[in-house]
């Protein structure tokens, strides 16, 4: 009988060996795992991307000096991120160290730009200050601050000398003209919101950002019908107590799901806050922040002689209803529908009709030359004027066009004598300028014009009655004539055939200038009708011309339109994120 022991050591040696192994890998993968960059959704990347472009705004604003304005912005981007739940975004911690700037460098308030330095660095530790914002004195805050979600406070900032660094320079003086720090905007106690069609997360609560000290704050939440929630648990504390307080959160009039934090809790620097739903099972199913990284609170001391109200989410100022910016957007969408002037850098074609009168100076008959020159007056200038466009829109209220002026003379009478016929129109064209005031905030504008250009305009002279037997009788008073003054029978009353004369015609030309001012209407984003009443003149064939046409317009291309209080077209500072997702 062979030895078999041999054999078995040998594969349980093997097997060993790749447990070993399989255990390797999945530890590895395990790390890698934990260790990689979330991928980002679709709505994640337009969070993101919205939390872009409202930090550069904020930038543009600062530098500006408009810190109101980079406040509120700033608080939109935090708010966004809190609803994407991307609460240890990168994104996240630069929007609170350029809150912490618009709280330091714009209102002078030291304590709350060391809060959201700390929860800046709370979120990544490694961040900088964005390089435009790096003056000295800020800088000095900013490395100060704690990863503590801004703990430090004026005791550590009055520590005995031996605990600090002594500075090698003196500390830079402050400016020789503050700017004067405007007032944070007070709390307005808002009704209850209407709840939300859609809501924007299974879980979704409007972020209370900053509250004043000393006054109940409301907290509001709702929770996606299809996620089966059973109750929802709201948990709060003081930044840096030990535990969380809980209370589960009733049902409001308006259908939200609404806790209080009481007005004996709201006190010190910063209250931290999460919410969660849970299941019948007491299966955690959705969150609003988390116990690790709950949402803060900033406790701003309360306005004396304020009366103290509750601060609730869905309101104005401090406590703003997180549904403003998608509720703003509405509003725009719902406001362009209706408005729908051409936009900037809009090309038109435009086919016009329309008739004139003026005045012509004494002058030659351009068909009868024979005969006399007619006397200095006042005639038609066509019926059938035509005036193809097509322009350009170089500004919201501003554009070129260059405009044809096509002339019509229809002529009338027959038997004239002379070879040839008389002209049956006029040809010109015009550059304008253009400039369109606004009648209010809807589709009508007031047109102003001026033009100059080259070609002709014709004043139609009518066929006369040159009848020979009638204006050689020796006594022509005895002929009977019509209420023009037309010869119709003679003096024995025999008829006198029709006029043997053509309309014939005055021509002006070939300089032409002109003003004018007109109404337009734009009917559609791609159609506008137009009236002009306008002034031609032209020289050195003189003549003055009036006339009025309608005309359809068609426009193609233009900038999109820009919704109130967007920030205008401008170079934006990259930010350190923008630069390290590149890499």
């Amino acid at each position: 009988m062979g030895n078999t022991t041999t054999p078995r050591l040998a594969g349980a040696s093997r097997a060993g060996r790749w447990a070993l192994l399989v255990l390797q890998v999945g530890l590895i993968g395990a790390v890698l795992a934990a260790s990689a960059t979330p991928v980002l959704g679709q709505g994640d990347e337009r969070a993101v991307k919205k939390i872009i472009d409202l930090n550069k705004k904020a930038l543009a604003a600062i530098d500006a000096k408009k810190f109101d304005v980079a406040r509120e912005g700033l608080l939109e981007a935090a708010t966004t991120a809190k609803q994407a739940n991307l609460l240890m975004h990168k994104m996240l911690a630069r929007t609170y160290v350029h809150l912490g700037a618009v709280y330091f460098l714009g209102y002078n308030d030291r304590k709350s730009a060391l809060k959201y330095f700390g929860l800046a660095k709370n979120i990544r530790a490694d961040i900088q200050l964005t390089p435009s914002l790096a003056t000295p004195n800020l800088t000095a805050v900013f490395e100060k601050a704690s990863a503590e979600g801004g703990s430090t406070d004026a005791a550590a900032d009055t520590a005995t000398p031996s605990r600090r660094t002594p500075p090698r320079a003196p500390a830079p003086a402050p400016p020789t003209e503050p700017t004067p720090a405007p007032p944070a905007p007070p709390v307005v106690a808002q009704g209850e919101p209407e709840l939300p069609i859609v809501l924007p997360a299974d879980l979704y609560c409007p972020a209370v950002e900053e509250a004043p000290e000393g006054q109940e704050i409301v907290i509001r939440c709702a929770v996606k019908p299809s996620l089966k929630a059973e109750r929802v648990l709201f948990y709060f504390r003081a930044s840096g107590a030990p535990s969380y307080a809980v209370a589960a959160m009733q049902n409001s009039p308006k259908g939200w799901l609404e806790a209080r934090i009481p007005t004996q809790a709201a006190t010190g620097e910063s209250l931290q806050y999460y919410c969660e739903a849970r299941d019948s099972a007491d299966n955690v199913v959705a969150t609003n922040g988390q116990e690790d990284v709950p949402n803060p609170i900033i406790l701003k001391p309360a306005v004396p002689g304020a009366t103290p109200s509750p601060v609730a989410t869905g309101g104005r100022g401090e406590g703003e209803d997180a549904l403003a910016g998608i509720k703003h957007e509405q509003e725009n969408e719902i406001l362009e529908k209706g408005i729908h002037r051409r936009r900037q850098y809009a090309f038109w074609l435009g086919v016009g009709w329309g008739t004139g009168w003026g005045y012509h100076r004494a002058a030659l008959l351009e068909y009868r030359r024979d005969a006399p020159a007619v006397s200095a007056g006042v005639h038609h200038a066509g019926w059938f004027n035509f005036y193809p466009e097509v322009g350009f829109l170089v500004t919201e209220h501003i554009g070129v066009a260059v405009q044809g002026r096509l002339q019509y003379i229809p002529i009338e009478g027959s038997g004239e004598t002379h070879t040839g016929g008389p002209a049956t129109g006029a040809y010109a064209v015009l550059g304008r300028g253009l400039y369109y005031l606004d009648l209010g905030a809807g589709n009508a504008q007031l047109q102003f014009s001026a033009g100059l250009g080259g070609g002709e305009y014709r004043f139609a002279y009518p066929p006369t009655n040159a009848n020979p037997d009638c204006v050689a009788h020796p006594n022509p008073n005895k002929c009977i004539v019509d209420s023009k003054g037309n010869y119709v029978r003679d003096s024995n009353g025999n008829p006198i055939p029709k006029p043997t004369q053509l309309t014939d015609t005055i021509r002006s030309g070939t300089f032409l200038y002109s003003a004018g001012v007109g109404f337009i209407y734009h009917i559609s984003s791609h159609f506008a009708a137009n009236v002009e009443l306008r002034f031609l003149g032209a020289g050195p064939h003189l003549g003055f011309l009036g006339e009025g046409f309608i005309s359809l317009q068609g426009s193609l291309g233009g900038r999109p339109p820009p919704r109130p209080g967007d920030a205008p077209p401008m170079e934006m500072e990259r930010l350190p994120e923008e630069d390290e997702a590149e890499e």
